[in-house]
């Protein structure tokens, strides 16, 4: 067992390193200007701290700005995917009103961190908050992992991994806001449980993890103010204890939900929960429009993993990478199913509904059948809290999953990844209209960088196929190829994960299994 323990260390430390690589691989797979409204989203950053010559500067019209003329022109290509991501890079400024300065959609706090890595290269500054943002959210991740204790880290593992691609993939590493929303989700409500539920030093850290995910999500967009209050309540409904203890831990996740709260009404988005905003479809009432959206609704939730194409809607994924995304997914999100008691069949209960209900109403309100303007990313960040979730309740980092199963659920994630990597790569390198695995081939537009278009596809599926293959070593039970999760009753072997992250919980009943 001992000489297992330096190796398991190595792997252990190696699984961030190499998500990191494979986010930061997606990092450079796209142009300045590729993920959704990046324009709106430049322009606001780079005013985030209010006029300053060159960068941002004002005009009569306080609804208008000067911005770098880059940023307007940024995404010349959306919308025509055979056209490769070459634009016009005229010198100067140019006015808009597109920016957060007008209206203040969304709250100000993503928009002034971003403005740090404001330079006078437009590419050098998104590209820097791209990294900014893989490492963030790759750092955060890793640091709750292991604050949390032994049990409750499998669903943190398993949500992340099995949502990651290829939406994940593209909008962690980008400069949109969404990137924050993605983050929160992924750790708000297993910090905020592990909060309830530890005590001494790792009580204080997980609560200061809670405090940073939520000003992380409600600083980024107010959606995910109104996400990480929900997190917040799955959180108290799963750490569910008759105790004072318990009644006094509330005391943090009731001041974040006001927190985010705040948030939430403090941005323009928030104007969807008003009357006075709701739009009549003209061509159906109301029962019509309901009926359509929910024959339709599937398609939309299913857009996360590449049922819908990724950037401004025009990368469309190859069947291979949504039906492998979706495959591993669903299998995992079954799997976990079979085990549960009443607080996490409550909170899978309430999350799932959160899935279906909030794109719903966001359609309804709007007057808009799927397919139009509500988005996949908009309901994104609550599949990534209803896939942690519903794998709760295993007390073995596998979830039980034999060793075939495993390979598959691995091999299928990577495929999904490398596929969807190159596809996104030939959108911006050439167009789709230039066929072939080659990507260096007819080159129309790349960084300046001594990497080829090749050579950044070649990395970035390596490190995420070799993400992959140590999450499933660590995970590999050495005695058993049909491994049963150990809360059955029974003996079970020991795997490299637990010798690497096995420890004593301070929590009550901290290594329970089913809830």
């Amino acid at each position: 067992m001992t000489h297992r323990r330096p190796v398991g260390i190595a792997a252990a430390i190696a699984v961030p390193v190499l998500l990191l690589v494979a986010l930061l691989s997606w990092a450079f797979a796209s142009p300045v200007g590729a993920s959704p409204d990046d324009p709106y989203h430049m322009a606001s950053i780079w005013c985030a701290a209010g006029p300053a010559d060159g960068v941002c500067e004002t005009t009569a019209d306080p609804q208008v700005r000067l911005v770098p003329r880059e940023i307007i022109d940024a995404a010349c290509y959306a919308g025509d995917d055979t056209h490769a991501a070459t634009c016009p890079k005229d010198p100067g400024l140019a006015e808009t009103s597109k920016g957060n300065w007008n209206g203040g959609a969304y709250p100000p706090v993503y928009y002034f961190v971003m403005h740090a890595f404001v330079s006078g290269d437009l590419s050098a500054s998104v590209i820097a908050i791209r990294v900014f943002n893989a490492a963030l959210y790759v750092g955060v991740l890793t640091a709750l992992l292991f604050l949390l204790p032994l049990a409750r880290r499998p669903a943190l593992v398993w949500g992340a991994a099995i949502t990651l691609v290829p939406l994940g993939m593209f909008l962690v590493p980008s400069i949109n806001p969404s990137s924050w929303a993605v983050l929160s989700a992924s750790g708000v409500w297993i910090a905020a449980w592990g909060f309830l539920e530890q005590r001494g030093w790792r009580r204080a850290a997980l609560g200061a993890l809670t405090v940073l995910l939520v000003v992380i999500g409600a600083g980024a967009r107010s959606d995910a103010a109104a996400f990480s209050a929900f997190a917040l309540i799955l959180a108290a409904v799963l750490a569910f204890r008759r105790d004072r203890r318990y009644l006094l831990g509330l005391i943090l996740p009731g001041t974040l939900i006001i927190v985010a709260a705040a948030f939430f009404l403090s941005g323009g988005q928030s104007a969807v929960v008003g009357a006075s905003t709701v739009v009549q479809n003209s061509s159906y009432d109301l029962p019509l429009l309901a009926f359509l959206d929910i024959k339709a609704l599937p398609q939309l939730i299913a857009g996360a993993f590449g049922v819908w194409g990724l950037g401004w809607l025009d990368t469309s994924m190859p069947g291979i990478v949504w039906v492998s995304a979706l495959a591993v997914f669903t299998a995992v999100a079954f799997w976990g199913l079979r085990r549960g008691g009443a607080r996490k069949w409550i909170a899978v209960a309430a999350s799932a509904a959160s899935v279906v209900g909030m794109p719903l109403f966001l359609l309804l309100h709007d007057g808009v059948e799927v397919g139009h303007g509500v988005q996949p990313r908009y309901v994104y960040p609550l599949i990534v809290i209803f896939a942690g979730i519903v794998v709760v309740g295993f007390t073995r980092a596998s979830l039980g999953l034999g060793r075939v199963q495993l390979v598959v659920l691995g091999v299928g994630a990577v495929i999904a990844n490398a596929v969807a990597l190159q596809v996104n790569l030939r959108r911006y390198v050439t167009g789709v209209d230039v066929l072939g695995p080659n990507l260096d081939r007819d080159i129309e537009w790349w960084w300046n960088l001594p990497v080829s278009p090749m050579g950044v596809w070649a990395i970035g599926a390596a490190a995420f196929a070799l993400f992959a293959a140590v999450l499933v070593w660590l995970v590999w039970n050495r005695s058993s190829p049909t491994a049963e999760d150990g809360a059955e009753g029974g003996p079970v072997a020991v795997s490299p994960a637990e010798v690497v992250l096995a420890e004593r919980s301070d929590a009550p009943g901290g290594a329970r299994g089913a809830l």
